[in-house]
């Protein structure tokens, strides 16, 4: 498996994560919207058409919803996988520096700051960590065959 291969999928907590801040800005916003509108009564035949505008506001919220309850399930996973694919690492530092990145989303220049590395060190050791990763897949597949 390329060491590409292993940093999309230590970046899919991260993909999920921006999909549900989406998703809960967009319901925010169909709550918006949902509370300007207001029912219009009218004596004349056929109403004032709110409703249509109501029905479809809540369409939206429910499936909207669904989704959310998705993207949650589907983080959710990433975020195991993520924690189980760094914990393969025997190297602490290696998983710490993993760890910030992949679960904490932390800029590498933090990550550089708080473990006293220069940003240049921070590369080579993730380098140094998808490495070993992909060294322990391969022989976590060979050990399954």
């Amino acid at each position: 498996m390329p060491t590409d291969e292993i940093k999309q999928r230590l970046k899919s907590a991260w993909v999920w994560q921006k999909q549900l801040e989406a998703d809960l800005q967009m319901l925010q916003d169909l709550k918006d919207l949902a509370e300007q509108i207001t029912p219009v009564y009218s004596l004349a035949p056929g109403g004032g058409g709110d409703d249509d505008k109501i029905g479809g506001a809540v369409a939206k919220l429910v499936d909207l919803d669904k989704d959310i309850q998705n993207d949650i399930k589907m983080l959710t996973e990433a975020l195991a996988a993520t924690r189980t694919l760094i914990k393969m690492l025997d190297d602490e530092k290696l998983q710490l520096i993993l760890f910030k990145r992949y679960l904490n989303y932390q800029r590498w220049e933090v990550i550089a700051a708080d473990l006293g590395y220069s940003w240049r060190g921070i590369h080579k050791l993730h380098s140094k960590a998808l490495q070993e990763l992909k060294e322990c897949i391969e022989v976590h597949i060979l050990d399954v065959l």
